[in-house]
């Protein structure tokens, strides 16, 4: 089973590589190559299924990523996520705390940490509110924050764009509460994600994106 669940990875991988021909610019002075040297919690906006697959395929190497559990529960889903090693489960609908610890241990052993703050796929464009476990994750670890931004299309003729930022850290502030603290580097690091996706949608002018509070709901069509 396990040789199995080896092809299958790498024929996704190719697959993803060969199809839509990702286009990865890195823009910081530091990154320059998804082989990261030092484990790193991988954030990213989510505007397509695709984007935790092309994430894998292009972060290949000392990774794992955060998956909601109902999606893992799902029975179109469950042959594969079960089975795969770098899958941490995480309870979105309820207090979870559990794959923070499966996260930890896996930066310990020198595995990055992708997450989609978000939580879920939003299709109008905008950003949804960043939830703050990645920043919490990051913070208490010391591992460093990699923000990506992917224009989210995929479709034949068209290289989907992804662009990488630098390495940041999220210390410790004193007098400031926790829970805010944590509420304004995840607002920071929205609007950072969406300056990213910004440019890998080739857009020169940056629209300004409402803060968490004042987006709207998407309307589901």
């Amino acid at each position: 089973m396990q040789l199995v669940m080896v092809i299958v990875i790498y024929t996704v991988r190719v697959y993803l590589l060969v199809w839509y021909r990702p286009k990865v610019t890195f823009v910081g002075n530091t990154v320059k190559s998804p082989r990261l040297k030092t484990p790193s919690v991988i954030i990213a906006n989510h505007t397509s299924m695709w984007d935790p697959l092309m994430m894998l395929a292009i972060f290949f190497h000392h990774k794992s990523i955060v998956v909601a559990k109902d999606q893992i529960e799902d029975p179109h889903f469950s042959w594969a996520l079960t089975r795969v090693k770098c899958v941490i489960p995480c309870d979105r609908f309820n207090m979870d705390t559990e794959w923070a610890l499966l996260a930890k241990r896996e930066l310990e052993k020198g595995n990055n940490v992708i997450i989609f703050p978000e939580g879920k796929c939003r299709y109008d464009g905008l950003l949804n509110e960043f939830k703050t476990g990645f920043a919490f994750l990051a913070r208490s670890t010391g591992a460093p924050v990699l923000s990506v931004g992917i224009d989210g299309i995929y479709k034949r003729g068209h290289r989907t764009q992804i662009v990488v930022s630098e390495l940041e850290k999220i210390e410790r502030v004193k007098g400031i509460p926790s829970s805010k603290h944590l509420a304004e580097r995840s607002e920071y690091f929205r609007q950072k994600v969406w300056g990213l996706k910004q440019q890998a949608l080739g857009k020169s002018e940056v629209a300004p994106l409402p803060v968490a509070s004042e987006t709207p709901e998407e309307v589901q069509a």
